[in-house]
């Protein structure tokens, strides 16, 4: 909105009462000022509003410009406010390359876990497309207690360790990457490891503070024919001692 009247019960009053919801505190990074004349200057500049709960603040980068008049008995009122977020240009592929291989390491951590919710959490929960390595769904949501996690419950048996061998990334914008390669997966008990050659595509998007899977594509290498994973040893059985 472009809002033309100040005061209490007027839509400046609206907006701020949603705003102040957000604990802001603003704190100027920048500035300059253009006096006009005794009565009236433009103060301008940069700004950072911390926004959220204590335990939960977010940074947020903005420009400011304020045009203050005075009004007499030391009375300077705002005649003009403008804010903005301040515009952001996409990382370069360099910097979002870590971010991936990061990313990639999170996912992997998470399969040591051997937890599949933990695992099915990296990925969104809406519209997701995933098309997993040793499965011919499918499958289109993310997070525990869906077919995500249904799939990654038997995967993670297998002792899954992913190593990436060759990679590259496609920056679409600051929260949206598409990371592709190939990797090599150890799978097996500890003495009786397989690795399996496979090509990967992942588009992870930023939602809020945090990365998620929101497209998933893993496949076998053409001609690669991995050896059959041995199932997991049982453990074995203590014998009880006879009662007396």
């Amino acid at each position: 909105d472009h809002i033309k009247s100040g005061g209490s019960g007027t839509n400046t009053e609206d907006y701020f009462t949603a705003f102040v919801q957000k604990n802001p505190f603003g704190t100027i990074t920048d500035d300059s000022i253009q006096a006009y004349n005794d009565g009236t200057y433009l103060h301008s500049g940069l700004y950072t509003f911390e926004l959220g709960e204590a335990d939960a603040r977010t940074p947020v980068q903005a420009r400011f410009s304020y045009v203050w008049k005075y009004f007499g008995d030391g009375d300077w009122k705002i005649s003009h406010h403008h804010s903005s977020v301040v515009p952001s240009s996409p990382p370069s592929a360099t910097d979002m390359l870590a971010t991936a291989r990061e990313n990639f390491k999170r996912w992997n951590d998470a399969l040591q876990t051997k937890n599949a919710a933990t695992v099915a959490e990296l990925y969104i929960s809406n519209n997701l497309s995933f098309l997993p390595t040793v499965s011919g769904d499918h499958i289109k949501s993310g997070g525990s207690g869906t077919n995500t996690e249904d799939y990654f419950t038997a995967f993670v048996q297998k002792n899954p360790f992913g190593t990436i061998t060759d990679d590259s990334i496609q920056v679409y914008n600051e929260y949206t990457y598409l990371h592709s390669g190939m990797y090599t997966f150890q799978l097996g008990e500890a003495d009786a490891r397989t690795p399996v050659e496979a090509r990967f595509s992942y588009v992870w998007e930023k939602i809020g503070n945090d990365w998620k899977i929101a497209h998933h594509h893993s496949s076998v290498r053409p001609g690669e024919t991995p050896a059959p994973v041995p199932a997991p040893k049982a453990p074995a059985r203590k014998n009880k001692k006879s009662r007396k």
